[in-house]
């Protein structure tokens, strides 16, 4: 790839970006599969330990492989890694297919999930910072993180429908692998496209102490602590919510599917017009919004009106959080002499690290108090996000 010195282009050309973007579509939908694990192999006669086992080989995988990714990435390159992990994730999928014919193939499967998705997650990002002004960096991520959600909130719908239809789990993962393949065959197209075009000099991609330790004592920081609150939030809320909606008589059916609907939606509405935002002034409506819909959630006592609009504002804020944050972490890094590739990898692993994190500790505080104090703590989460990027912002307003 020619990299240059010359302003980096504002937009990706369709040939290069549509197929990077039904590649991630078809990740995340294979990620999403996940969510129909624990009824399968129930099935498959896997009591709630072994279950528990299955998925916590995925979890360990996925932090461990955000540590090496970037390892990876610096021997074989940004987008050979990226076409591995499609084809570690069709492993997971044929891995458990096979689990009527060899239940231990269930472990294989789990340990490949992570493997394919992190590595995935991770690593995109760093393909658009590579190749796109910092200016256009929010638009792309916003897309992709669109796609990405289209994905896993099909997943489950499209899983059942199959299942339903062939009474076979096995035929749905089979299915799931084929596209995984597909998948890895559309990122090779990506890769020759983009093969041509101007791309920023690469600095360090591997993640090493001496970066983390300047990362974290720069202005990049603060985004970067932000996402893992964030993630905690959206755990937190989407964990717990069976048993929000059970204690308010509510279904909780509708909180995912109006969260996935108005994210998508918004992701690919917005996207043109949100790279001409100010990314703080940005974040600081966003963490409005996340503020306000959790005190409409611990304020409800049963209305599905009420549940719905909440659900519609959380998906708003939290929805575009993860994009507006990525993007403001990147370029304050890179405006600071620091690593964009490096920066991105840290932000994700934070944000893994909240999502995977919090539900031991919510899971505490509801055994205790019960679910409105889990919601308190979501709260107080976001209102420290709210003013910790609002002071930031008001105390660079006489530079503006």
């Amino acid at each position: 790839m020619p990299e240059t010195a010359e302003p980096l282009p504002a937009r990706l050309p369709t040939a290069a970006f549509l197929p990077f973007l039904i590649a991630g579509v078809i990740i995340a939908a294979a990620y999403g599969s996940s969510f129909l694990l624990p009824e399968y192999l129930r099935t498959m006669a896997f009591d709630n330990t072994s279950i528990g086992r299955v998925i916590s080989a995925g979890m360990v995988t996925t932090l461990l492989c955000c540590c090496l990714a970037g390892w990876a990435a610096q021997h074989i390159g940004v987008m050979g890694s990226i076409t591995a992990a499609a084809v570690a994730m069709a492993g997971a999928m044929v891995a458990f297919a096979c689990v009527p014919l060899a239940p231990e193939a269930a472990y294989a499967g789990g340990l490949l999930l992570g493997v394919g998705w992190s590595v995935f997650y991770i690593l995109a990002p760093l393909q658009i910072i590579h190749h796109l002004q910092p200016s256009a960096r929010l638009q792309y991520f916003t897309i992709l993180s669109g796609a990405q959600m289209a994905g896993l909130g099909l997943a489950t719908p499209l899983g059942h429908l199959i299942v339903q239809a062939s009474a076979s789990y096995g035929l749905f993962y089979e299915l799931a692998g084929s596209a995984c393949l597909v998948s890895a065959l559309c990122l090779v197209i990506a890769q020759r496209a983009m093969a041509q075009l101007p791309k920023s000099a690469t600095r360090q991609v591997s993640l090493r102490l001496t970066d983390l330790k300047a990362l974290l004592g720069s202005q990049a920081a603060l985004p970067i602590a932000m996402i893992l609150l964030g993630a905690c939030i959206f755990s937190g809320l989407s964990t717990y919510q069976a048993s929000y909606a059970e204690g308010r008589q509510l279904r909780a059916d509708n909180f995912f599917i109006t969260f996935t609907l108005t994210s998508v939606l918004l992701r690919f509405s917005v996207a043109r017009s949100i790279g001409r935002l100010p990314l703080q002034r940005l974040a600081v409506g966003l963490f409005l919004f996340t503020s306000l819909s959790l005190g409409m959630f611990l304020l409800n006592r049963g209305s599905t009106s009420l549940y719905l609009l909440a659900t519609v504002v959380f998906a708003v804020g939290y929805g575009l959080s993860y994009s507006t944050l990525n993007s403001l972490a990147v370029n304050q890094a890179e405006a600071n002499g620091l690593s964009p590739s490096v920066t991105s990898q840290v932000f994700t692993l934070a944000y893994f690290i909240g999502l995977f994190g919090f539900p031991s500790l919510g899971g505490a505080i509801m055994g205790h108090w019960g679910i409105d104090w889990v919601l308190v703590c979501l709260l107080a989460a976001a209102l420290i996000n709210l003013l910790l990027i609002a002071s930031t912002h008001y105390r660079r307003l006489p530079s503006i």
